[in-house]
């Protein structure tokens, strides 16, 4: 392994310097630089790092898109009701999601099985915003 070549500052350093960075009026630290053009720097630079982050979000929301459409889907239909409401009701108790109180025995089928298939995604990661 090598070493770094990158230099250690000692943290005496950085607070002198920082201290003196901070004595200094903004006059002198701006001193010979035109401000608007300092200020338009600013602004593009925060742009171009405002687009470069919304394109790494959009290339993992893609690829999160992509292997959920690889993986198996199993569908609610293949699971029995006694499944579906078992499952729910454990859900309702496990403590990581919060759900309304609402009496199974109540519920349709088709709301019950909507619900298993949300808890399954919120389970199994697929409700997150990566």
């Amino acid at each position: 392994m090598s070493a770094s070549r990158k230099p250690q500052f000692s943290s005496s350093f950085l607070e002198s310097y920082t201290y003196e960075l901070m004595s200094m009026s903004d006059e002198e630290i701006l001193e010979g630089e035109d401000i608007d053009a300092v200020k338009q720097r600013a602004a593009n630079r925060i742009a171009a790092a405002n687009q470069a982050a919304g394109r790494k979000r959009m290339a993992a929301a893609k690829a999160a898109r992509l292997q959920r459409q690889h993986e198996p889907d199993v569908s609610s239909s293949a699971v029995s009701l006694d499944e579906v409401k078992a499952y729910i009701r454990e859900a309702a108790n496990d403590g990581q999601v919060t759900l309304a109180a609402r009496q199974l025995s109540e519920m349709s089928e088709t709301d019950a099985r909507r619900l298993y298939t949300q808890l399954k995604q919120l389970r199994d990661g697929q409700g997150e915003n990566n």
